[in-house]
């Protein structure tokens, strides 16, 4: 992971952000789906997790999609990004994986900023 990848905020990030990560891990939980039989607790429990991912990766659609600037579209793509990016944590070693797609810190750059303010420049 670059030094870079690592104080994205929500806001750097964009809708083929989005994609490209739903796609990575619908990939990864397709081709683990095709290597198990239908039924077992294997093949249910990856079935779930790809219904997460549908679910996650619209709720990041949407927060993405949005052209308005609000502090409310801002938080909903901070938590929507999150709750994407937390899905893909286990294969972040694996080859195909970009280090733009972690998990980040803050909202925004101006978030960023007041935390750092607030908290005497802790991350």
């Amino acid at each position: 992971m670059t030094g870079t990848a690592a104080r994205l905020t929500a806001a750097d990030l964009t809708l083929a952000d989005v994609e490209a990560l739903s796609a990575f891990i619908d990939t990864r939980l397709r081709t683990a789906l095709a290597r198990h039989l239908s039924g077992s607790d294997t093949w249910k429990g990856l079935l779930a997790a790809q219904l997460v991912l549908q679910r996650d990766a619209k709720a990041a659609r949407a927060a993405y999609g949005r052209t308005e600037n609000t502090p409310e579209t801002e938080q909903d793509r901070f938590r929507s990004w999150n709750r994407l990016a937390v899905l893909a944590l286990g294969w972040k070693n694996d080859a195909g994986f970009d280090g733009r797609w972690r998990p980040v810190a803050h909202p925004s750059p101006d978030g960023a900023a007041a935390y750092a303010i607030l908290t005497g420049g802790r991350r």
